[in-house]
């Protein structure tokens, strides 16, 4: 049996199904590092991590921050289910700078806090993940405005 050359990626988030192509080859934000997926890959199911996700044709290479999430990988089919997608060219590099620096802060509180009352650590790893994700998209959306 012959391999397809391309995989199909479906990404879906809690609102709707945002990306639904195919590739040549896909990178997903593993939550123990980048995961490289060509088609005919072994089944898998992976969390995700938030951070960027690479989806290359024979063409183009697009990039995405995606915000955690799950993906199952088939031979020939990979989705992505995830509470959020975002394309590079649609990140808005102010919001995205506004919205670190209040996590940065936010996280400086809470450890201030912390040292004198107990903070869930469910909390912390929500906040730690708010300003992972704005890094990311600073990153790509300043990626995008050099090429």
């Amino acid at each position: 049996m012959a391999i397809n050359d391309t995989i199909r990626i479906e990404v879906v988030t809690p609102a709707k199904a945002v990306l639904d192509v195919k590739a040549s080859e896909v990178v997903l934000p593993g939550i123990e590092g980048e995961l490289g997926i060509l088609p005919g890959h072994l089944p898998l199911l992976t969390a995700l991590d938030v951070g960027t996700m690479i989806i290359k044709t024979k063409t183009e290479t697009r990039r995405f921050v995606l915000d955690g999430g799950f993906a199952e990988v088939l031979r020939e089919k990979i989705t992505v289910l995830t509470e959020g997608c975002e394309g590079v060219d649609d990140i808005d590099i102010e919001h995205a700078r506004q919205l670190k620096e209040k996590a940065e802060s936010d996280l400086q509180d809470l450890e201030l806090r912390a040292k004198s009352e107990p903070i869930e650590e469910e909390l912390m790893a929500h906040h730690r993940k708010m300003l992972k994700r704005a890094q990311t998209r600073i990153l790509l959306g300043g990626d995008s405005k050099r090429d």
